[in-house]
């Protein structure tokens, strides 16, 4: 029994199983989904830090020429103040001690003898060239949250904090799987009847791009024993299975009988799209999902970034808002089933069916269209996640 896109999505997303957490060294956490709220160790700046090069004084005293003291550097212990009219030369990002309040920029300032003499019109204002402690983040603040995909300007922050490990998602063991005789792997000679392995190349990078999983690739032949074999071990080490291909009703479509003596159970096969008709859904009796694609190289794409990502999200707890665009042009395609368009812009691209993947190449994402509602607005699928 075919069924709709949507419902295709609920029953998908209803046997999400959440994938579990670990502990990440703090270098090789790039890319992970933070699965705890971190929080600064200390206050942000920890002192009142100098904003320039100068001198630190006090905004109280009337003096234009102060006696130096010392010379306070980042990194450096606070200097002691012996004077409130004397000052200390000091650097970027060093303390700022006790007793001054302001800093004033060094070519406002005339060194001579000992003694920093204040230019033509230059006066100290309360504050002045100085973070004062606290100013960015207290103790105990929340600087990243739970859900954060740690970028590079997020491991600096939990770095700062003092952080070596952080809780993170753990990746996913996704198995990619083609099956069919005409496939031969990149890199090896091919007949001119024969198709390169391309879709499991598409697939890996589509899930890897998430940072949410490893992936495993694999190849079985159109014969149902070596694809039952296969299956049965893949189905034992990995969390997720994706296959492409041998899921329609051709005589070499051995992927739902075998994933029936199996026992995997079968959800849904076939949707009421175009492309990704024969799409085939189920999960192992440990709940593990089977998403069995379409071999077309397009259906298989576009079936990863619409069911298997957003899966994998949900299993992560990740909240990624639908993004919907305006279309620019019209749809011209004859079908009433619900429609997967690439775009480039908003602007559908020249297509020529589910196996014209170059087309692809000129896309940006797809579009999820429906023939005859009266929208402006279409759910839109990017191939960055």
């Amino acid at each position: 029994m075919m069924i709709t896109v949507n419902a295709a999505q609920k029953i998908i997303l209803r046997s999400v199983q959440h994938f579990p957490s670990e502990f990440c060294p703090l270098k090789e956490a790039d890319g992970r989904l933070l699965r705890e709220d971190i929080r600064s160790d200390r206050d942000q700046p920890p002192f009142d830090k100098a904003l320039m090069d100068g001198i630190a004084v006090s905004s109280r005293a009337a003096a234009k020429i102060f006696p130096v003291d010392g010379i306070a550097a980042a990194g450096g212990k606070p200097l002691a103040v012996q004077h409130k009219d004397h000052c200390v030369r000091i650097m970027t990002g060093a303390v700022v001690p006790q007793g001054y309040d302001c800093v004033i920029p060094v070519e406002k300032i005339m060194f001579r003898q000992g003694k920093a003499m204040l230019k033509e019109g230059v006066a100290a204002k309360p504050g002045q060239n100085v973070r004062p402690r606290a100013a960015d983040v207290h103790r105990g603040d929340i600087v990243l949250k739970k859900g954060t995909r740690l970028l590079p300007v997020h491991i600096g922050i939990a770095a700062s904090v003092g952080r070596t490990k952080v809780k993170v998602t753990g990746r996913a063991h996704v198995a990619v799987i083609a099956t069919g005789d005409e496939l031969v792997d990149v890199g090896k000679p091919l007949a001119f009847y024969q198709t390169r392995l391309s879709n499991s190349y598409a697939l890996r990078c589509a899930l890897k791009q998430t940072g949410l999983c490893r992936v495993k690739m694999f190849h079985f032949p159109d014969d149902p024993k070596k694809i039952f074999k296969g299956l049965r071990a893949v189905c034992q080490n990995f969390d997720i299975i994706v296959l492409s291909g041998g899921v329609s009703k051709g005589e070499f479509d051995h992927v739902p009988k075998v994933l029936e003596q199996m026992k995997v159970e079968k959800l849904f096969h076939q949707v009421a799209q175009k492309p990704g008709r024969p799409f085939w859904f189920g999960r192992t009796r440990d709940g593990k999902p089977v998403f069995a694609l379409p071999g077309n190289p397009v259906s298989t794409l576009i079936c990863a970034y619409r069911y298997v990502i957003p899966y994998m999200h949900r299993a992560c707890g990740v909240k990624i808002p639908q993004k919907y665009v305006a279309l620019k042009g019209k749809v011209d395609w004859k079908t009433n089933l619900t429609c997967f368009v690439p775009v480039r812009d908003c602007s559908p691209v020249d297509f020529g069916g589910s196996g014209d993947f170059a087309s692809l190449g000129h896309a940006d994402g797809f579009i999820q269209y429906e023939h005859g509602k009266k929208q402006t607005l279409w759910p839109y699928f990017g191939w960055r996640t």
